[in-house]
């Protein structure tokens, strides 16, 4: 018994960690549309690119110092272990987010660096949703094949 909760507790958080938020119970129908008219910020029309990296290529970028790199999964899960030098990027503040870290990726692009945005595994889309987010505000990026689970998997450090 005791070995099979063991098994349901990752397997539950690692699908719940690409979900998509539900609406607060106490948030009312008016709360909710007056959070989705709130103003974004101005989007270049997609001149960014999306690339996939591999493990390999995207392990000797950040060895190299030569890729920022964006952990689009929820805060919570960043907090458990991340990807050397990771920013915490989750999806759902990513339009903010990218707002406010533009310096840091202008910067990173000026220096050729690759800014690699990676989520939980294969399956889970938020890595390619923030990469989106970043293409429409005119910033390309590179999205980890296979996420913090492969990169886990394989050894590679982590923090």
């Amino acid at each position: 018994m005791l070995r099979s909760i063991w098994l349901v507790v990752p397997v539950t958080l690692a699908m719940v960690s690409c979900a998509t938020p539900v609406r607060k119970a106490h948030e009312s129908k008016e709360e909710h549309s007056v959070k989705k008219t709130a103003p974004k910020p101005v989007r270049m029309n997609g001149r960014g690119k999306i690339t996939s990296v591999s493990l390999t290529d995207a392990f000797t970028l950040q060895q190299s110092d030569k890729a920022l790199i964006l952990d689009a999964r929820p805060g919570f899960f960043y907090g458990l272990g991340h990807l050397p030098g990771a920013l915490s990027f989750p999806k759902s503040d990513c339009d903010a987010l990218i707002e406010k870290h533009e310096g840091e990726i202008k910067a990173a692009l000026a220096a050729k660096k690759t800014i690699i945005v990676y989520c939980t595994n294969l399956l889970c889309p938020d890595a390619r949703t923030v990469a989106t987010h970043l293409a429409d505000s005119g910033y390309s990026s590179s999205v980890l094949t296979g996420g913090w689970e492969s990169w886990k998997e394989s050894g590679l450090p982590t923090e």
